[in-house]
This record gives structure tokens, sequence and C-alpha cells, in this order.
């Protein structure tokens, strides 16, 4: 029996390259799966690869982990029944919910990760401390992603003993590990990222995989998440750093790119931009281990042209809320505007024609009311081919709003605000009075990451209520704090496992 058959995904067969500078993360054929000990670089790698890639799983952020940040917020609702009712009704419970694949995933990617991190056979070259690096951050943005979603917000004073399970063994069928309290989860993330930012590479071959600066964006993440004493100012210093030196690897999207950085059809333009800081690696190949394609993918759920199974849309009081001018509605029903603003975009449909928004209200539903807007930033076909664009997980702009909050957090609040306006300005937006800074710094990050899974953490991570104003039928107005900003974790998870308690409530 082979030694390493507990990767019990087929993720066990991702091979890479032998070449430091070009690892693919391509699959190793499994008539050739040969693997009896990790005694090699090459197969030391392996792991490493199969970590990003069970990130990369639809029940990750291929999918579901991006998704669900959107659909637990004020800002979305489903359409039809064909994914996320639960969650977005929060109705969920151990034993009917949407984030049971979500948790397993992470603890399969923290177990790759490990078997890197704890190897000890393969000689410590500068390229073997590379992989120990990236298996560290990506353990560590594993344990972040479980914690954000399945424990309290560390401010919230409440059931702080209801962190996460840490693991930092090599895979033991036998363990049955408690939950960690959460900020024992928090000093874990916050150690391996420190670790990690010390060993990797400055400058990768391919933003699919991470780098110094994205360990950087992650604990500025963690610390205004945290916000213990002086994490604030640490959060300020890793934005700042990021902003300052990004040299021409690291920079922001020029206004006039925006919409093809995202909707644009050339892969070659849209992946490994200066705006991305890490993206997940969508291939032919990668998706077959990944599950992404036409069941389940981010267009699937969010692009108006992805067929019968899209279900993601956001809802008008969003659409609405960046600044436009409304036309003439067209004879069809069809409504017209035009906004200065790249992220929502014209949706005029008639001569002259004008360039094509972020956000689309066409083909909308027609039993929603009121109807909202699709997204085309995951565009279905691309020079690659269908569902092929990588997905965006970090990006440069998050660095520059990041350091916003954490001026706001440190009492900077006039340079803060400054900044925000430059920032809403440099997207064709909407200025801040500053009168409720953090409203205005939580609103303008909402603008700028919708699709991208924040919302619901941002809410969440400053104690605030979810309140949904227009299409929603139960639980529209959650309380800060209520035990549905935590997600059950599945009754047969705690069935295998007589030390994990459920959270309170559930």
């Amino acid at each position: 029996m082979k030694k390493f058959l507990i990767i019990i995904s087929s993720l066990l067969v991702i091979s890479a390259s032998n070449s430091c500078s070009d690892r693919e993360l391509e699959l190793y054929p499994p008539s050739q799966d040969d693997i009896q000990d990790i005694d090699s670089e090459d197969k030391l790698q392996k792991f490493v690869n199969a970590g990003y890639l069970t990130m990369g799983s639809v029940s990750a952020f291929g999918a579901d982990a991006m998704a669900l940040g959107d659909v637990l917020s004020d800002n979305l609702y489903v359409t039809s029944a064909k994914a996320y009712v639960l969650t977005s009704n929060m109705n969920y419970s151990p034993l009917n919910n949407d984030t049971g694949g979500l948790y397993r995933t992470m603890y399969d990617a923290i177990m790759n990760c490990n078997m890197v991190i704890n190897n000890t056979k393969v000689a410590n070259s500068p390229n073997v401390v590379r992989m120990k690096a990236e298996a560290k951050i990506l353990r560590a943005f594993a344990y972040f992603t479980l914690v954000n979603y399945f424990s309290p917000a560390p401010t919230s004073g409440i059931n702080q003993e209801y962190g996460v399970p840490i693991v930092l063994g090599n895979y033991d069928s036998s363990i049955q590990p408690a939950r960690a309290t959460v900020a024992e989860v928090y000093s874990q993330i916050i150690s391996d990222l420190n670790e990690g930012l010390a060993d990797a590479d400055e400058s990768p071959s391919s933003k699919v995989f991470l780098s110094k600066t994205a360990a950087k964006l992650i604990l500025t993440r963690v610390y205004l998440t945290r916000r213990a004493a002086g994490d604030a100012q640490l959060a300020l210093q890793y934005a700042t750093e990021i902003v300052n030196n990004g040299g021409s690897e690291f920079a922001p999207v020029a206004t006039a790119d925006y919409v093809n950085y995202w909707a644009g059809n050339s892969d070659d333009f849209s992946e490994n931009h200066p705006e991305t800081i890490w993206e997940l690696d969508m291939n032919s190949s990668s998706n077959l281990v990944t599950g992404v394609g036409a069941n389940l993918a981010m267009p699937t759920l969010y692009n108006r042209v992805s067929g019968d199974r899209r279900a993601l849309l956001f809802t008008k009081n969003f659409f609405d809320s960046f600044p436009h001018t409304d036309l003439p509605t067209l004879p069809n029903g069809t409504p017209q505007s035009i906004s200065p603003d790249v992220r929502r975009g014209d949706t005029k449909t008639t001569a002259p024609a004008l360039p094509a928004g972020l956000l689309s209200t066409l083909t909308l539903p027609a039993t929603d009311n009121p109807a909202g807007a699709w997204t085309n930033k995951y565009p279905r076909l691309t020079s690659n081919g269908n569902f092929m664009r990588n997905i965006k997980i970090f990006r440069f702009a998050e660095a520059q709003l990041n350091r916003i909050e954490a001026l706001h957090l440190t009492g900077q609040n006039a340079t803060a605000l400054a900044e925000l306006n430059a920032f809403a300005l440099s997207r064709g937006g909407s200025t801040y009075t500053g009168a409720n800074l953090l409203n205005d710094i939580l609103t303008e990050k909402s603008k700028e990451f919708y699709g991208e899974g924040q919302r619901f953490l941002d809410l969440k991570r400053h104690n605030l209520p979810l309140i949904k104003n227009s299409n929603c039928t139960t639980n529209c107005n959650v309380p800060a704090n209520d035990k549905l900003f935590v997600m059950p974790i599945s009754q047969t998870a705690i069935n295998f496992n007589v030390n994990l308690k459920q959270y309170p409530g559930y």
C-alpha cells in the first residue's frame, strides 16, 4: 500500500516541472503515480501544488469561498434555486448547509501544506526553503478562511473559545482535535505568515504562486480583523510597503484598462497583471482537479450568459449607489443609464455604442422585484476557452484600501479621507464627506470588491448588523454578532470527531 494514499482526492497526482522558474500546476498521469516517500524536491513540489489546487477547488476559492462572502452580504441576492439558497436565506444548520465542503477542503489544503512544512528528508536547499515558505503562507490563508467563517469575530467579545481545530502534524486518521481559541488560531496564522514572508520569493515566475507581497497583504487582512493592540499600525506598515514599493510588478490598474482587466477577451492581458497579487490557475488540467466548469464556476454563478445555472445578482440599491444618469427605457423595457464609474459602467444599448459595463441589466429575471444586475467580472469564454480565466484573489487595490482603513484606525482621519476620495475618483466614483468614515471606507470597499467575497466578512469583522433592504424573505435584518454570522460545522464532521463542539445555538 502506498504510504501517501492518505491524500484521498486526485490531488495526489499533481506534478510540477523540475525547473524552479517554471512550476506549472499540471496533472501527473495517475498510472505513473509512484510516490512512496517525499524524498526529492520534485515530490515535495507536488504537495505544494496540491495545496494550491485544493485552494482552487469549487468548494474553496474556485467558487464557494468567493461566492459565500457575497451571498451572505447585503448587496447580493439569489435569483433561483440553483445555488446557495440556504446561505442566502441564512437557514443553514449542521445537517443542511452550503459550507461543509469549504470546511473539509480547507483542511485538505492544510494537510498538503503540513506534508511540505514538516518534511526533513529533502535537503534544505533554497528551493526547499521557498516551497516551505509558500506552504506556510497557504496554510495561514486556509486557517484564516476557516476562522472567518466558522468562528466569531475576534473583536466581538463572545464565544472566543470557538476557534477552529489547529492541526500542524502530518496526516493521522486517529486524531480528534478540539477547537482552539480564536486567539490561538490568529497567533498561528500570524506565525505562519511571518515565517513565510521571510523566505518567500519576491517575484515568482507567475502570480499563481504566493510571494512576499501576498504574505504582506494577508497580514493586513489579519491585523485589520484581529485588531489587538498595535495591529492597526502593523496593517498600516505592510499595506504602505506594498503601495510604495510595488514597482512595475505590483501596481494599480489604469482606469482605461479596468474593464478589460476583468471582462476583456485576452487572458494574456488579464492574467499576471500588475494589479494582481495572487490568482488561481485555471486551465484545462487544473480544472479537472478543481471541478471548475459548467456546473459550478464563478462565470456560471455570476454572468448573465452562463446559462440556466446563473443565480447571483447584485441588488438594484447597490447598482444605483454608483454615480449614474438614467436614460429613457427602451420599448422592450430594458433600462438604460450611463455612469462615469468604471466598476458600474454604461448600460446604454442603443447607438452610439458605449463601453459595456461590469454590471449588466440585460436579460434580467422577470420574477425579480426589483431586478438587480449581473456582473461581467467573470467572463465564461476568453482567449484560452471556457472557464479558463484565472481567478483574482488578492489585488493591489486591497493594499490601497487596507492602508486607508488602517490610517483611520490609527487616528489619521484626514489622510484616510483624502486617500479614500482619491481612490474613488480614480475609478470615476463619488467622493465622501467623512462624517462616518468607517462606513465610507467599507462602502468604497463594497464597490471595489463586489463579486470577490469580501462584503460579509467586512461587516462581520467590524461587528455590524446585516440589513437586506430588498430581495429578501427571511433573516433580512440580522443583529451584529448573531449566531448566523458563524457557519455551523457539518454534523458529519462532528460525528467523526467527538471533541469537535458545535457553535452555540445550532
